[in-house]
């Protein structure tokens, strides 16, 4: 807004969010001004389908379709408004509140349903990290998910570790149950043995 208005767009609370381009070539000194931006028209939805369009092709995302299909994967606008949906729903928000958002009609609760503005902020904002495409949400997904699997791997060389513990466990009860019947079959010949010097002491 302050680029247009710096280009003479006299600028108010009624001034369309998107319009069309100007020649930002033509300057005038004298006004300090940039462009002639002062007579500014509606952008239409159908300049800014083109403009999605466009970017789709250039980026190399949308492509020729290939020999017997009729449509691309997904359309130019509404791919965007299942996106959104999709978003919304994932992150917890009441799907009466995406339809509002979505400027859908929610039959017979148009009304009735009256949410003050601050409550359906507070639902967006739930959905606020899954709509935000950047660099800061990319490299905090990526840590995320460096932390999860490095949690995953700890876990696994713990859970290891506790399994070969138990094993090691497992044969030092084994061997001392081993040398304890070991000792009492000595203890019993023992016995044996002594029990029969007293008889043949005795006879």
């Amino acid at each position: 807004m302050d680029f247009r208005k710096s280009s003479g767009e006299n600028i108010t609370g009624k001034s369309w969010v998107m319009r069309d381009l100007w020649n930002t070539r033509v300057c005038s000194r004298r006004r300090g001004t940039l462009g002639l931006a002062n007579n500014p028209v509606r952008l239409k939805s159908s300049g800014i389908k083109r403009l999605m369009e466009d970017a789709l092709w250039s980026q190399g995302i949308r492509k020729r379709l290939e020999p017997g299909k009729r449509r691309h994967e997904f359309q130019t606008g509404h791919g965007y408004r299942k996106w959104f949906k999709t978003q919304c729903e994932i992150a917890g928000m009441k799907s009466i509140n995406t339809e509002i958002l979505m400027g859908h009609s929610i039959g017979i609760s148009d009304s009735y349903y009256r949410i003050p503005e601050g409550e359906l902020l507070e639902d967006y904002l739930k959905a606020m990290d899954f709509l935000t495409i950047s660099e800061n949400n990319i490299q905090r997904e990526r840590l995320s998910e460096l932390s999860e699997k490095t949690s995953r791997v700890i876990e696994e060389k713990l859970h290891n570790r506790d399994v070969e513990l138990q094993a090691q466990d497992k044969l030092k009860a084994d061997a001392i149950a081993n040398l304890a019947d070991h000792i009492l079959k000595l203890q019993e010949e023992i016995e044996i043995l002594k029990n029969r010097d007293i008889l043949e002491t005795n006879g």
